[in-house]
C-alpha cells in the first residue's frame, strides 16, 4: 500500500513574546512553506529543534504532527500538521 504524502501546515497558536521569537516563527513559516509533502512529519522535527533549541523550547512530534512549547508555558506556541 503506498504511503500518503502530507503537505505540512504551520498553525501558530500564540503571539510571539518579542521580536526575536517573531523572527524564529517567521523562519519556521518559511521552512514549512518550502517543505515538500512528507509521509511522516518526524523527518522535519530535527530542523525545528535546531530553530527552537532546549532549554527555552520543547519540541515533540508524532508521525502526523510536530508541536512546539515554550519551556515555561504549558500552552502550545505552534503546531505543524
Amino acid at each position: 500500500m503506498p504511503q500518503t504524502l502530507q503537505l505540512p501546515q504551520l498553525h501558530i497558536e500564540q503571539l510571539p513574546r518579542d521580536e526575536a521569537e517573531a523572527a524564529l516563527l517567521a523562519q519556521l513559516f518559511t521552512l514549512v512553506d518550502q517543505t515538500e509533502p512528507l509521509p511522516d512529519l518526524r523527518n522535519l522535527a530535527p530542523v525545528v529543534r535546531r530553530l527552537f533549541p532546549a532549554p527555552a523550547y520543547q519540541v515533540g512530534c508524532g508521525g502526523a504532527h510536530i508541536w512546539l512549547h515554550r519551556q515555561d508555558d504549558p500552552q502550545r506556541l505552534a503546531c505543524i500538521r
